[in-house]
């Protein structure tokens, strides 16, 4: 307690800076792969904090790690910075909290307990929303892919919403392109002689909506057509279909993709046309709960007074936290901004405001105290982090 107790001083302390850097993200929103200036800020800030410092991990400009080495051998705990906002409406969806409170909490950890027995990582995930103006994204992916996690025994997060939790509940998501090859001609007076590739894309988007009414719970297809032919009276020679494929596992996501493909080969044949599918973002994967870290931060978020609510009964969103969660013993917790009719939902242009108001600024701080306050509980016990890393084990022989 008394670790704790230090660990919030520490955090009190640096209230000011945190929320200023908090304010200044929002003013400056970055999309992704495009967050040099969040991500320049953030890692000045942990290097001045006697953080090891390396930008430009995992081939990516503006993802970093930065560590923190204690006296003694640990474990080692890290905790995920995302800062890229979303087109057009900015910090909608609360990365400018996500990437100030993983910071406040590894450096409050490292100011109130400079010999802690383990060390901490701060890793700079950008990219984490699926809608950048290039095609490419998750950071975590990635860091994933690149290894950089290999020493890691513990991973966190959390994420501001209308509620407090330590449980996620999100889904597998596979971004799906699919490009019809057409003819070109003209529509009244030679169409016969034509092969219309936008009414191919028409057409398979009908045939996922003549299926939904089979879809297992919790399955979802969404999308839009990004290319349709250069004007009406020009029979399209090509036209593009992008989807995000939704389910609740990536061993179901597979089963659902097979049927959607289906949709654009049935669509392809009968117009003639001819189609080509492509993954033209990377996959997301469900997030993985480890029930050990997930009852520790639970009780840390109630230390701090807050209600905190169980699993969602529904999944709710993706995120490639999932693709970390299926590497390392993992916990994806969300913070709490106030209710909906008061600080609006994620990805909703309100909510962006709510992020540098009085509510965004509590919600800063309890994140970065309940992140902080769980490390010290596994740096403290390492058997709590033995714990998670076998129960992690089971659930990657049951998945796979």
């Amino acid at each position: 307690m008394e670790r704790k107790m230090a660990v919030r001083e520490a955090l009190d302390g640096l209230r000011e800076r945190l929320v200023e850097m908090n304010q200044w993200m929002y003013d400056n929103p970055e999309l992704g792969f495009q967050e040099y200036r969040a991500s320049e800020l953030l890692t000045d800030e942990l290097e001045k904090a006697g953080f090891e410092v390396q930008r430009g991990v995992a081939g990516k400009e503006t993802a970093f790690s930065a560590r923190y080495r204690g006296s003694n051998s640990g474990p080692t705990i890290a905790f995920f910075a995302e800062y890229d906002a979303l087109p057009d409406i900015g910090h909608a969806c609360g990365h400018n909290i996500i990437g100030t409170s993983a910071i406040g909490a590894a450096i409050s950890l490292a100011t109130a307990w400079p010999d802690m027995p383990g060390s901490v990582y701060v890793f700079g995930a950008p990219a984490e929303e699926q809608s950048s103006v290039i095609d490419d994204c998750g950071g975590k992916v990635y860091i994933v892919e690149e290894g950089l996690l290999e020493d890691v025994d513990v991973a966190m997060m959390m994420h501001p919403t209308n509620f407090n939790s330590a449980w996620s509940n999100n889904l597998a998501v596979q971004p799906l392109e699919m490009v019809f090859h057409g003819k070109t001609a003209q529509p009244a007076g030679s169409a016969h002689l034509g092969i219309n590739a936008f009414e191919a894309a028409v057409l398979a988007y009908t045939n996922i909506n003549a299926i939904r009414q089979y879809f297992p719970p919790d399955h979802f297809v969404h999308g839009m057509t990004t290319e349709s032919g250069p004007a009406p009276n020009i029979m399209s020679p090509r036209s593009k279909l992008r989807l995000h494929v939704r389910a609740p596992s990536n061993a179901l996501l597979e089963e659902l993709l097979v049927k959607i493909k289906n949709c654009g080969q049935a669509a392809a044949l009968v117009t003639g046309a001819r189609v080509d599918f492509n993954y033209y973002l990377l996959r997301y994967k469900e997030v993985v709960n480890n029930h050990r870290l997930a009852n520790l931060l639970e009780e840390n978020l109630e230390a701090l007074d807050l209600e905190v609510a169980p699993m969602a009964a529904r999944p709710r969103g993706s995120t490639d936290m999932g693709n970390v969660s299926q590497a390392v013993p993992s916990v994806h917790g969300y913070i709490s901004l106030g209710p909906a009719e008061k600080v609006g939902n994620t990805h909703n242009p309100e909510f962006a405001p709510s992020t540098v108001e009085e509510a965004g600024k509590t919600a800063l701080m309890n994140a970065a105290a309940a992140m902080a306050m769980t490390a010290v509980d596994l740096l403290s016990d390492p058997k709590l982090v033995e714990d998670a890393k076998n129960e992690f084990g089971a659930a990657m022989k049951a998945i796979r």
